[in-house]
């Protein structure tokens, strides 16, 4: 049976920032009871093997990018993001930025740096990775104020981060559920820096190439500073992302069956 699960995700940054991200995720379910069924080529490794666990997530980004319905991961690279609103409401950048049908590229050439925290009772567990370009690609509406000049229009959007050097963080338990123990989480935190933050918007002012062009050039020049405002919103949209795609394979595959026996 193949089902099509649409999680509606909301929090609030603060007062002046809230964030509203709907990530599509197409998951096939297995009847309850059977064992986790993994591609041939899926590297699987013992339990605390740091080494082996490295060598396996990055294989996994490498080679699996396009998803393994059989344990729940959905497609990596390019990674579907039906809807994303990003609403900052002030500061030096006051901005409505919606983003539709947009999708995160760049995945499936991670560096996977440390992954630790699991072992056969797991709590904490972490992940750190390089993304060498990520590229956030679709549509946009924005209407707002960026530093000192106003900012609207509607059309495609390409953000693009360099040297995206991201940490993943996560709490969680073993529950039991119909006999076996999956891995819950409980608390998912994402951080990121870049030595790099690009911006183009197409379509700025109702298509006044000049104005647009401007805007794309200020954007660029000032990034540093734009970047310093959105991040907590960049953060948070990476937090309910991630931790919506990690949930979505736990949830799927009893814990021990993700290792060797």
């Amino acid at each position: 049976m193949c089902v099509c699960v649409s999680l509606s995700l909301k929090c609030k940054i603060d007062r002046s920032m809230k964030l509203q991200i709907a990530l599509l995720l197409a998951v096939t379910i297995i009847g309850t009871g059977h064992a986790a069924k993994f591609p041939s080529a899926f590297s699987q490794c013992k339990q605390e093997d740091a080494t082996c666990l490295l060598q396996a997530v990055t294989a996994t980004f490498r080679n699996f990018h396009k998803g393994v319905p059989e344990i729940g991961l959905v497609p990596l690279d390019p990674l579907r993001i039906d809807k994303m609103d990003i609403i900052q409401g002030d500061g030096p950048i006051n901005i409505v930025l919606n983003f539709r049908k947009v999708d995160l590229l760049g995945f499936s050439e991670a560096q996977i740096k440390k992954a630790s925290g699991f072992t056969a009772n797991p709590t904490k567990m972490d992940m750190s990775l390089l993304v060498p370009v990520a590229s956030l690609v679709g549509g946009y509406k924005i209407n707002g104020k960026v530093l000192i000049l106003p900012i609207q229009g509607e059309g495609a959007s390409n953000m693009t981060m360099v040297n995206c050097d991201i940490s993943l963080k996560w709490t969680g338990n073993l529950v039991e559920r119909n006999g076996k123990q999956f891995y819950q989480v409980d608390k998912f935190k994402v951080h990121f820096d870049t030595t790099r933050f690009y911006m183009n918007f197409t379509n700025l002012f109702n298509g006044d190439k000049a104005l647009g062009d401007n805007m794309n050039v200020f954007l660029n020049d000032n990034w540093q500073d734009i970047l310093k405002e959105l991040k907590p919103a960049i953060s948070a949209a990476f937090t309910k992302i991630f931790e919506a795609v990690v949930s979505n394979v736990f949830n799927k595959v009893p814990y021990s069956e993700l290792y060797l026996a």
